[in-house]
């Protein structure tokens, strides 16, 4: 199962676990979270003059975790909470899709 939360004082976003909805390669549900977070992640770095510092990504495929943080200069904060708020819609809509496989939590 895959876990997703986001906490939005954070600005972080955590995905732990796996979604076992085929094997390794094979897994549509896998993809489609990954691509996602890999979207913000990428959206963050283009983004990185609205930050204070440079994004956090990280990517731990033996502990099964993935986390995407950031801090936004204040006059960016909304223009970062966008980015975030559009990948949590399609991951809402993953997990829609594939109640078994994926919890959203926070």
């Amino acid at each position: 199962m895959i876990k997703i939360k986001f906490d939005p004082e954070k600005m972080e976003l955590q995905i732990e676990g796996h979604a076992n909805a085929n094997r390794k390669g094979k897994d549509i549900v896998c993809a489609a979270v990954s691509c996602l977070f890999y979207t913000l992640g990428e959206s963050l770095f283009q983004s990185e003059k609205m930050l204070k510092e440079p994004p956090v990504f990280r990517d731990d495929e033996d502990e099964e975790v993935k986390i995407c943080s950031c801090i936004p200069k204040e006059e960016y904060a909304g223009n970062i909470q966008m980015i975030f708020w559009t990948i949590l819609i399609g991951l809402e809509g993953v997990a829609k899709s594939y109640p078994k496989f994926i919890v959203m939590k926070g």
